[in-house]
């Protein structure tokens, strides 16, 4: 009977010590941007569910002062993220060192920590997942990515996926469907659309004598500001009463083309008319004074978080029809979806749409509604509780 007893013992302490997972969780930047932002939203998930979270970035920045972090365990080590800029023979060699490196590193850290999952926050990341494998324990990929740019790039990524994670998070359906179109196993995917906490008690405080369009994103290539100006350009042949506000930074490697995007603007004479804010942490204030906010990617944009801030600020939504932004916008039904294809054509569906005020007001309305029904925190920590709880 004693013995007996000793065994019950012995398997409640197993299941208590695994109810409470220790977590690794891995992150390709250290930034104020997008996935940053459902990052600090994930480690608010596990710690609230009761676990203990270790977070490694690539380097230092902006997201050490956030005050989560502080009450967490941090740690730098470059991963050898992949980048655009190192899609070259001497970029991959240099990226081989710090995979095979950082594998190793973050293997130690594991062991150290007694980590029982490992959970990378982006596909561009590969090193955690070896290092999980080595030890024997599951990793999950959280996919914020479609990387359509290089088919050799995602066959090797579906390889990865396929071979060392028990599952892949996708944002969307959208980005779901890519993966699976490129051999991902769909037994491995998950769908989990990014959450957030709503508040639409803001009052609007726009200038009457001008019409703001409000454009916010990284300064990158796909991110398609140059796009965006040649529009805004033709749009200002008939409009002279127009202001786009663009909002970002860039990447150092990226210089050339901020500067580009500057003599565009320059050549067209049209500098009173576009404004270059640079990075900003007031996107509520900036938002609320706006008229609308245009989304332009020109490549595929799995699940902008942007245009859930436009939504909040009840500002109308414009946006290029690449993906994720029609899902959020439920086709048409929450806002305006141009084609970066046709300039002429999207610059009379915005003309048009300037001058309709109440499919303005309809889009406002029923943006809300969806994205109060589809897109809360509570959802999303619901669904991604469940996934991690399925290693239990």
């Amino acid at each position: 009977m004693k013995g007996y007893k000793n065994l019950i013992g012995i398997i409640l302490l197993k299941k208590l010590k695994k109810s409470t997972k220790n977590i690794l969780l891995v992150h390709s930047s250290n930034d104020l941007y997008g996935a940053s932002k459902i990052l600090i939203s994930i480690i608010e998930i596990l710690i609230k569910s009761g676990h203990s979270v270790h977070l490694i970035l690539p380097e230092n920045g902006p997201l050490n002062n956030h005050t989560l972090l502080k009450s967490i365990d941090l740690s730098i080590i470059n991963i050898g993220v992949f980048r655009k800029k190192y899609f070259n023979f001497f970029g991959l060699i240099n990226r081989l060192i710090f995979i095979i490196k950082s594998t190793f590193q973050i293997k130690k850290l594991i062991k150290e920590c007694d980590i029982d999952l490992v959970y990378t926050n982006t596909s561009t990341a590969v090193s955690p997942t070896f290092a999980a494998y080595l030890k024997n324990i599951p990793s999950v990929f959280h996919v914020h990515e479609v990387p359509s740019s290089s088919k050799l790039y995602t066959k090797f990524l579906t390889k990865i996926f396929n071979f060392f994670s028990k599952k892949i998070i996708t944002v969307s359906h959208f980005t779901r469907d890519f993966w699976l179109s490129n051999g991902v196993l769909n037994k491995k995917v998950k769908v989990i659309n990014n959450g957030f906490n709503f508040d639409f008690s803001n009052v609007k405080k726009i200038d009457k004598n001008k019409i703001v369009f409000t454009n916010i994103s990284r300064i990158i290539p796909y991110k398609g500001h140059l796009f965006l100006i040649e529009l805004f350009n033709e749009i200002l042949k008939e409009r002279k009463d127009l202001i786009l506000q663009i909002v970002g930074d860039t990447l150092p490697y990226y210089n050339k083309y901020l500067n580009k995007l500057r003599s565009k603007v320059k050549d067209y004479k049209i500098e009173k008319n576009v404004v270059f804010l640079g990075y900003r942490n007031d996107i509520k204030s900036i938002l609320d004074k706006s008229h609308f906010f245009i989304h332009t990617p020109i490549g595929p944009d799995p699940f902008p978080t942007v245009i859930f801030e436009a939504i909040e600020s009840k500002t109308p939504v414009i946006s290029t029809d690449s993906g994720g932004p029609r899902e959020i916008l439920n086709d048409f039904n929450n806002g305006l979806l141009i084609d970066y294809n046709d300039i002429i054509k999207s610059t009379q569906l915005i003309l048009s749409y300037i001058k309709d005020l109440d499919s303005q007001k309809i889009n406002i309305d029923n943006s809300i509604n969806f994205v109060s029904n589809n897109f809360t925190k509570q959802v999303f920590s619901k669904k991604l509780n469940s996934l991690i709880s399925s290693f239990e």
